[in-house]
């Protein structure tokens, strides 16, 4: 049997070599076209008892989300009590006081 068959053709070679080339500038123009965010972060410093940092920990398991970070779980709990009203959120922040 003869193994000459096996090599590729220099059509092909060049066909390939076109296809590589047109995934790589396509990918540059893809990367171009991204939008630079305009939003700002700012780092805060707030203190936390052991056990609320726990509870932000065990949360962020919880919610099973891969890129979740503990940012993104305290931005969900202040959604959630921006939705509250007047009354119950004093009544909330009234039963953590105590």
């Amino acid at each position: 049997m003869a193994l000459k068959g096996l090599i590729k053709s220099a059509q092909e070679l060049k066909s390939t070599e076109q296809q590589i080339e047109d995934f790589i500038s396509g990918s540059s123009k893809r990367v171009k076209s991204l939008e630079t965010s305009q939003q700002v972060y700012r780092r805060f410093t707030f203190s936390l008892t052991d056990k609320v940092s726990k509870e932000i920990d065990d949360l962020l398991v919880e919610c099973r989300v891969a890129k979740a970070n503990r940012s993104m779980i305290l931005k969900a709990a202040i959604h959630q009590l921006q939705k509250l009203s007047a009354e119950e959120l004093q009544k909330v922040v009234l039963d953590e006081v105590k």
